[in-house]
């Protein structure tokens, strides 16, 4: 038996329901954000606390839960669930409404909070690396729509892994409008070219991973390496020594292949290995 955490209460998984008439599930409109602990160490969660107050305020409603009132939520899901390390989802909706385009918004928010043990992916794709290919969808303008608002309605993030998926790639490279480097389909992408490291400008319409913050700092931290961010076409990333991506769940993924392009010779870079490592370390996984 597991439970999630619905509008104030803890209720078993199988038992917890939201109206069909919920603007999240007619409308798309909800923010969502998601995080890790280890042990019961909550990690970086003041960082997806404040992404998740910026992607309420851009669609004009408030957090439910303060957040040290949220932070006991999660320590006690992760309880009742019995989880070691774990993975947690918040989902926050305008809750339920109305059908049509002139619908009232001010209702009742949804919040839910699922918690579930982080499984992370095989050590098989850290070992070899993964390969990408370069989608056919372009990243939305951020114009069109602000990237900095964590969105459940993603369905330009599920067109570029559809394309991953029939190419048989892990991810995929989305391109912006200027077919400039964004980031991938979940995640967020660097490469390496003479010790120096090179990652897409927020200035491109990408969302601003916190992991991908955490690998700046450990890159100039831990590392010595100097990060450039900017904007890049794509011959940059496939002529470059090493090329990974990151994301809460990813980590940091070495990849050894680019459409045709091979890079390092197939090889896993030693950058993309260290960083693990010092990630690892950052989260207390590793004294």
């Amino acid at each position: 038996m597991s439970y999630v955490y619905l509008n104030g209460e803890f209720v078993e998984s199988d038992q917890a329901m939201v109206s069909v008439f919920d603007q999240g599930f007619l409308y798309g409109d909800g923010i969502f954000e998601s995080f890790r602990s280890i042990g019961d160490q909550l990690y970086q969660y003041p960082q997806h606390y404040d992404r998740l107050l910026q992607s309420a305020e851009a669609l004009c409603y408030p957090v439910p839960y303060q957040q040290q009132a949220l932070e006991k939520i999660l320590l006690e899901l992760r309880k009742k669930n019995g989880l070691h390390d774990a993975y947690y989802r918040i989902t926050i909706t305008r809750g339920r409404g109305e059908i049509g385009f002139q619908r009232n918004l001010t209702n009742d928010l949804t919040c839910l909070v699922v918690g579930r043990e982080f499984q992370g992916f095989d050590s098989s794709h850290y070992q070899q690396g993964i390969e990408l290919r370069v989608a056919q969808i372009r990243r939305n303008a951020p114009e069109a729509i602000n990237p900095k608002i964590k969105s459940i309605s993603n369905l330009n993030s599920l067109l570029g892994k559809l394309e991953a998926k029939a190419n048989g790639a892990f991810e995929v490279v989305m391109l912006n409008n200027k077919e400039q480097i964004c980031e991938g389909a979940s995640s967020n992408i660097f490469w390496t070219k003479d010790q120096w490291v090179f990652t897409p400008d927020a200035s491109t319409g990408l969302l601003e991973g916190v992991t991908r913050s955490t690998i700046i700092r450990l890159c100039e931290e831990k590392l010595n390496l100097r990060v450039v961010s900017g904007e890049f076409k794509l011959q940059d990333l496939k002529f470059s020594d090493e090329v990974f991506i990151t994301s809460t769940s990813l980590e940091v993924m070495p990849v050894v292949k680019v459409d045709d392009f091979t890079i390092n010779q197939g090889q896993v870079g030693s950058i993309a290995c260290r960083l693990r490592k010092e990630l690892h370390r950052d989260m207390g996984k590793l004294d």
